[in-house]
């Protein structure tokens, strides 16, 4: 097709201008019938000659083709998009098994796992960990995970409302401690909600070790560990030990219904009102006598079967926790009355459900060593002695003697 004002020959039929004069051109040619498309019935032209108009017709015409979902034409040099145009822009190259984890962190896993035994405490035939390490291991996990994701940078919107202080080294590191402690008062029965805490447990402390705990800046360096084997603070260590193990020893008895046994119950075997002189010839009873059947479901409870259990196991590791404090770490001055009050709290919750049984004697005989170190710790007489302020020497009048400038007077 030519343009009718300066002659030049157009290279593609569809210009409706002229490249060179900008004329307008003649109506295009119906298309032949078996053109497979407009590229392949262009004319040829000089390599001198613009094709601009016609790539940009190119170009709308692919991308209206793509858009519509079109297969290119045959004999069109279409390239297909490159294989990593569909890729990630930063993919992920950690464990394969933390891919699909939020935050790709293994601490996220554990809070799964701990929410899940959680649940699992619900049911009447699983332990629990109690009201109060309920409670506490929520707020912990909710902290952590949004602390794992805002490390990661993909937070979601509910990561802004938690506070800020929730957000400091140390949660994370408290809530480690808390779950390892949690984890003992799920040892005082075989149950199959042990081992999946445990798991939970061990992802959230081997990462919060390296990141929290024990890296240049973690909070270990607040802490001295070796100070607990000195003394006296080797008193406080071995008093809680004492304690702990006495949480697994018999507090009492109580009845099959989970009630407390009365202390007039009779006995099988026994006759009240008898002299013990007598024997009492055994003899076969039917299972509906009351005689017979009141000292039947009688079992021995432990110190983890009292109500709150868990509150002197934590109030007593919080003893050790501020034992092992260096004492050039700033606290408020009222810090110091902690231990004491710890004490306090754990006697009280003894002395509620205190029995004559071993356990309670075994729990007061270590909550008494515990209590001597609160008391120094109280009265400052705990700290070290490179800590302790240097002591002024005494008055030495021969010193003033010896020191004295030589006047030259002999008299």
């Amino acid at each position: 097709m030519q343009c009718p004002e300066c002659g030049e020959s157009a290279a593609d039929v569809r210009l409706m201008y002229c490249e060179n004069c900008g004329a307008k051109m003649p109506a295009r040619p119906a298309p032949p019938p078996r053109a497979s498309s407009a590229r392949s019935n262009r004319p040829s032209r000089p390599l001198s000659e613009p094709a601009y108009a016609a790539e940009i017709l190119d170009e709308e015409e692919e991308s209206r083709r793509q858009g519509s979902g079109a297969p290119p034409p045959r004999g069109s040099k279409a390239r297909p998009p490159p294989e990593d145009a569909y890729e990630d822009e930063d993919p992920y190259t950690g464990p394969r098994w933390l891919k699909d984890v939020p935050g790709h962190s293994q601490s996220v896993l554990g809070v799964g796992l701990v929410a899940f035994s959680l649940v699992l405490s619900i049911l009447p035939f699983f332990p629990s960990v109690g009201v109060l390490g309920t409670l506490l291991t929520l707020v912990g996990s909710v902290s952590l995970v949004a602390r794992e994701l805002r490390r990661d940078g993909n937070a979601p919107g509910w990561v802004d409302s938690v506070p800020l202080v929730l957000m400091r080294p140390e949660v994370p590191a408290a809530f480690t401690l808390l779950l390892l402690a949690l984890s003992v008062r799920l040892l005082s029965g075989f149950n199959l909600l042990f081992p999946i805490w445990a798991a939970g447990t061990a992802l959230i402390a081997v990462e919060q070790y390296k990141r929290v705990i024990a890296e240049p800046d973690g909070v270990a360096r607040d802490f001295d560990l070796r100070s607990l084997i000195g003394f006296p603070r080797v008193l406080a260590l071995a008093g809680v030990a004492v304690c702990v193990v006495a949480l697994f020893l018999p507090w009492g008895k109580v009845m099959a219904d989970g009630s407390a046994l009365p202390d007039n119950a009779p006995v099988p075997g026994s006759v009240r009102g008898v002299p013990p002189e007598l024997r009492v010839i055994p003899t076969t009873r039917p299972s509906d006598d009351s005689l017979y059947s009141a000292g039947g479901g009688v079992a021995s409870r432990s110190g983890w079967d009292l109500p709150v259990s868990e509150l002197p196991l934590l109030a007593l590791l919080s003893v050790l926790v501020l034992a092992a404090l260096r004492p050039d770490v700033e606290r408020p001055a009222l810090l110091k009355w902690a231990p004491v009050g710890a004490v306090s709290v754990s006697l009280l919750w003894a002395l509620m459900g205190v029995k004559l049984a071993v356990g309670p004697i075994a729990f007061l005989l270590g909550l008494g060593a515990v209590g001597f170190h609160a008391v120094r710790q109280a009265l400052g007489r705990d700290e070290p002695a490179e800590f302790l302020p240097p002591e002024d020497d005494p008055y030495d009048p021969d010193q003033d003697l010896e020191t004295e400038p030589d006047s030259g007077y002999r008299g």
